[in-house]
């Protein structure tokens, strides 16, 4: 797989990652199996992005955004275009704080060792989102997360939500080891629609 396929897919994941946030945060629910897919990247010790998601279906509701963003640009695209802006640049100031990528670093080692509870447990998922809110959670601007206030303020779905979150700066980061940089989202719109549907096929 060549390296504009592996930015593809790994833009895929960012935008699977903030799809799902905006289905939890609207509906309370989300897409079972990509959600376990990327929930599964944040604990992968892979760095290549087609190990890591090794089916189309694990990236489906990527796959969909991407299309749905640049062909029908819906305004129901809006937040989650909105939470993927937001993580890239929060990525980028987390590159710039080294003690904050060794906490990151150091919990996600302890809890893949763990052996009581796999990552989609409701009990990692909060020490997910324990992870995300001591670390990434403390840059600025936090990322505000829109949606309906019956599902906001429950605990575990505000855990799941920030799981998420963490699992799309996992994606930002593949895929600016990619060669990923803002500026195609808004140039290389016609070839990136292109490798989506290859694919996703």
């Amino acid at each position: 797989m060549n390296k504009t396929a592996k930015q593809t897919l790994a833009l895929a994941s960012i935008f699977q990652s903030t799809a799902l946030v905006h289905q939890l945060a609207s509906t309370g629910k989300c897409d079972s199996h990509t959600n376990r897919a990327s929930l599964n990247s944040i604990v992968s010790e892979s760095d290549s992005v087609d190990e890591i998601f090794t089916s189309p279906e694990d990236l489906k509701i990527g796959f969909d955004s991407l299309k749905f963003l640049f062909e029908k640009k819906s305004i129901d695209m809006h937040n989650v275009m909105l939470y993927a802006t937001a993580l890239i640049n929060l990525e980028k100031k987390l590159m710039k704080k080294p003690d904050l990528l060794n906490q990151i670093s150091n919990e996600i080692s302890l809890i893949n060792k763990q052996e009581f509870f796999d990552i989609h447990h409701s009990n990692s998922i909060a020490r997910l989102a324990e992870l995300y809110k001591n670390t990434l959670g403390s840059l600025n601007p936090t990322i505000m997360v829109r949606g309906e206030q019956i599902y906001l303020t429950n605990r575990h779905t505000a855990n799941h939500i920030r799981a998420l979150l963490l699992a799309g700066i996992r994606a930002v980061s593949l895929w600016k080891s990619q060669g990923g940089k803002t500026w195609h989202l808004l140039l290389n719109k016609k070839k990136t629609l292109q490798y989506v549907k290859s694919l996703a096929n």
